[in-house]
């Protein structure tokens, strides 16, 4: 080699010392150039002719080894350059130590000439080969003995791997890992073992999580592991098998086996990896490399085999015996076995799906039973495709087994855990609705009806409640239990979730549907013996019948379903057939709900204001906003309409944050004008109050609007209170503190005592329109506005009487000392362009200003 030939090496240090020793080490054998700082050795690494290798020191100024790497590797034109880190941070990448991705080895200082000359000349020798590393070869090189494989033994107790390790040091490179953590955080590492000998029995993670785990990694799969037990059970060794064991070493050890054993699987993985690169470079080779096939199929978890197009057998693997009991040799002697021992009712199918259909098929799995030399039965999956060699000659059929016993037994119990109740055993929701439709094809086939019965238990959510889920439980499989006794057989009988059944009875003219369904309910009425105590648990049912209430399952359950909802509305432990009305009702529920959903959308919404006006001076105090629903085809939708359901499907949340909003917002512009009247009310729901976000609503829109809190009134009725004491209790303590003012609305008409009414704390009581209408004629109602008043005022509350309409409602109201009223007397509800007029241009009339009292009624 000429001095103009030798090889270009790249040194990057920022000490000119260094520099030196490095250069007077290498220069004889190669061209070396130099550079003192990172941006400097990448200029030099991207001219041509480009270094054929790169020796970096770590600690520099401005860029580090560490980033000078990384840039070299992310480059393409420098990607392929090997680095040899130079450092004296031993803790960092020393020799033995773990490598930063990317790096080829690491040498510390002080600098050894001949080490460092040796690792050059590998890292080059390397380098022309196109090995990464030297992964095949174990080049590595990370010190004088780095020509020896390594083997990572995992054990968590030292005195049980102590003979081991003495008998392989002299062999191989020691690692130890006394956990499967750690064991994985070394294979993960830049530096993985060649092999891994891996306890069963350790605390954490043991040796076959630990195995599944290392196969799972990019790098595990080519790293063979053998276990090391003291146990020797088949069905041990299989289960290691099945998550990616290699082989299996028995305590006591005999240790010219376990050489032997380390040496085979070393050589196993050495030739696996070089098959691979072969394979991606000349698949020609794969066919010549018959034996090493053999050996590594030898190996398999899976029962491989191999047919000449005589049908005879080429080859069996090992695996055979463990999944059938019969040995290759079996098979080498009698070709017909395999057609023997599968299972009689899938001989037909693998005789039409087998090897002698692959040509046909192509590698379609097949999955079918065998009955093993024991006589016990098992699954397995097999797939095959025909082989044929070079010149296109068929070879014959190459095909695999795989035990798949264990998996085919989960699917069964899978398949019932979807179809049947665990609790029951009854057919579920799915299976049910299975049985409904073979029900409604057999009725129209034969010009036939049925009746179905949806079941549901009245009071098993008091029981749950009062005596825990396992008595509920309990009740529950003594239901199904008298409905199967009471409908033996013939009938379809399913748990559909929680209390509810599905039942399906044919139409017998001689017993009318309603007698056997309140058979069922006097049936299930009768008590039910746990644990010495009589439990009660009744049922209502909903009945729709075939044909005449629906044609498919969906119209069906949904019929039976409104129908029982009807029952539970009539009053519990009832019989409901569905009707047509049933049916419209709740179209128009749905549909109302889709509307009312787009109508928050689309500004369909609106806010009316009705004064409120204190009866002592006849001037306007208050307002209340109420909510109107201009619907664009339908004009005014009652708030009786859709309120209701706006509570029960949650949209009241959003529909009463906008209600606050609004309100807010047209406070503001009134303050703005000088028209504000004191307060402003807007109505709460119970839903609002006990979902727990209502103060943060309220506090969104003050702070959005600016208004101050005493300017807005929440108005909650007294069973708004009761749905949820603590909650509201606390949501109106919350708002109280906040500034609002509240209000009792529609008193009188709920069950509010006077010790809830003193810890509530409100501003004000409204009396109920129902006792106001009928006070001047009625001395009942009269008596019970007298009371009301005289209630607010002994607490300090304002009281104020709403739905007043005649003059002598006002009359009798000021004899009472009522303070506020409101009604169409005053102002039918107005939009908020219209009260504002009205507030402009208020005077009294002279009702308001009128003293004269009314005489009682």
């Amino acid at each position: 080699m000429t001095r103009d030939d030798r090889p270009l090496i790249l040194i990057v240090d920022d000490v000119p010392d260094n520099l030196h020793t490095l250069m007077n080490a290498l220069r004889d054998d190669y061209a070396v150039i130099a550079a003192t700082s990172g941006e400097k050795a990448l200029e030099l690494a991207r001219r041509r002719p480009q270094p054929k290798l790169i020796l970096l020191d770590i600690k520099m100024p401005n860029m580090d080894g560490y980033s000078v790497l990384a840039r070299l590797k992310a480059a393409p034109a420098t990607a392929d350059i090997p680095v040899i880190f130079v450092t004296s941070l031993a803790e960092a990448a020393g020799e033995g130590h773990d490598l930063p991705p990317g790096a080829a080895d690491c040498i510390t200082k002080p600098i050894d000439p001949e080490l460092l000359r040796m690792k050059v000349r590998t890292q080059l020798d390397l380098n022309r080969q196109g090995g990464r590393r030297g992964r095949l070869l174990g080049a590595s090189a990370k010190d004088s003995s780095s020509a020896l494989p390594t083997l990572l033994v995992v054990d968590d107790i030292p005195d049980n791997i102590h003979e081991l390790l003495e008998a392989l040091k002299d062999e191989y490179r020691i690692q130890v890992a006394n956990s499967g953590a750690k064991a994985l955080e070394q294979i993960r590492g830049p530096n993985p073992p060649d092999l891994v000998l891996l306890d069963i029995k350790m605390p954490a993670m043991d040796g076959y999580e630990v195995c599944r785990r290392i196969k799972a990694l990019p790098v595990g799969d080519r790293i063979p592991v053998i276990f090391v037990t003291v146990i020797d059970a088949a069905e041990q060794k299989v289960r290691g098998f099945e998550v990616g064991a290699a082989d299996y070493i028995t305590k006591p050890f005999d240790i010219d086996e376990v050489r032997a054993r380390v040496r085979t699987h070393l050589e196993l993985a050495r030739l696996r990896l070089s098959l691979e690169q072969l394979v991606a470079q000349r698949t020609a080779l794969l066919e010549k490399s018959e034996e090493k096939y053999r050996i590594l199929a030898d190996y398999s978890p899976n029962w491989e085999y191999w047919l000449a197009p005589d049908g005879s057998y080429l080859y069996v693997s090992p695996a055979c015996l463990d999944v059938s009991g019969y040995a290759p040799a079996d098979f080498f002697a009698d070709a017909g076995l395999m057609e023997r021992i599968v299972h009689p009712a899938d001989r037909e199918t693998w005789c039409q799906r087998g090897p002698s259909a692959a040509a046909r098929l192509g590698a379609e799995p097949l999955i079918l039973r065998i009955c093993t030399k024991d006589g016990e039965e098992r699954w397995i999956e097999h797939v095959c495709k025909p082989v044929f060699d070079a010149a296109g000659k068929p070879r014959g059929v190459r095909g695999s087994f795989r035990d798949i016993t264990d998996r085919q037994l989960a699917e069964q119990r899978i398949h019932f855990l979807t179809h049947r109740d665990t609790l029951t055993g009854l057919p579920n929701r799915a299976l049910f609705a299975e049985l409904l439709a073979q029900s409604i094809q057999y009725a129209d086939s034969s010009q036939g009806s049925f009746a179905l019965l949806f079941l549901d238990l009245d009071n098993l959510k008091t029981v749950n409640e009062s005596l825990g889920h396992s008595f509920g439980d309990r009740i529950l499989i003594e239901v199904a239990k008298r409905l199967q006794a009471m409908l033996p057989g013939r009938d379809a009988i399913a748990r559909i979730g929680g209390g509810e059944f599905n039942i399906i009875l044919e139409i017998d003219d001689s017993i009318p549907i309603d007698l056997t369904a309140q058979h069922v309910l006097d049936t299930l009425a009768e008590p039910y013996v746990l644990d010495g105590k009589n439990v009660y648990v009744g049922a209502s049912i909903g009945i729709a019948l075939y044909p005449s209430d629906g044609r498919d399952v969906e119209m069906l359950q949904s019929c039976a379903e409104a129908a029982l909802h009807q029952a539970k509305a009539q009053g519990k432990g009832t019989v409901c057939f569905f009707s047509p009305e049933l049916t419209r009702r709740a179209k128009h529920r749905l549909m109302l709900d889709a509307e009312l959903r787009a109508a928050l959308e689309g500004n369909e919404l609106l806010l009316y204001y009705q004064p409120q006006i204190d009866l002592v001076n006849g001037r306007i105090v208050g307002l209340e906003s109420l909510v109107r629903w201009q619907h664009p085809e339908r004009g005014i939708v009652p708030p009786g309409e859709f309120i209701p359901l706006a509570e029960e499907s949650g949209l009241v949340v959003r529909l009463g944050d906008w209600v606050l909003r609004e309100a807010c917002r047209q406070i503001k512009q009134w303050s703005e004008a000088g028209l504000t009247p004191r307060q402003t009310a807007v109505n709460v729901s119970a839903v609002q109050l006990s979902r727990g976000r209502l103060i943060d609503s309220v506090k969104a829109a003050l702070s959005e609007t600016g208004i101050r809190p005493e300017q807005l009134e929440l108005e909650i009725t007294e069973s708004c209170v009761l749905t949820d004491r603590d909650q509201s209790f606390k949501a109106l303590a919350d708002l109280r503190a906040l500034g609002v003012r509240l209000s009792i609305d529609d008193f009188g008409t709920g069950y509010c005592s006077l010790s809830y009414l003193q810890q509530l704390e409100v501003h004000k009581l409204k009396v109920d329109i129902s006792f106001v209408r009928g006070m001047t004629t009625n001395n009942g109602k009269a008596s019970i506005v007298r009371a009301i008043i005289a209630l607010g005022h002994s607490l300090g509350l304002e009281v104020i009487a709403e739905g007043v309409e005649d003059e002598d409602q006002v009359h009798y109201l000021r004899s009472l000392k009522c303070d506020v009223i409101q009604g169409y007397l005053i102002g039918r509800p107005m939009p908020a362009d219209e009260m504002t007029r009205f507030l402009a241009s208020f005077d009294p009339p002279p009702i308001l200003t009128d003293a004269r009292p009314m005489l009682r009624p």
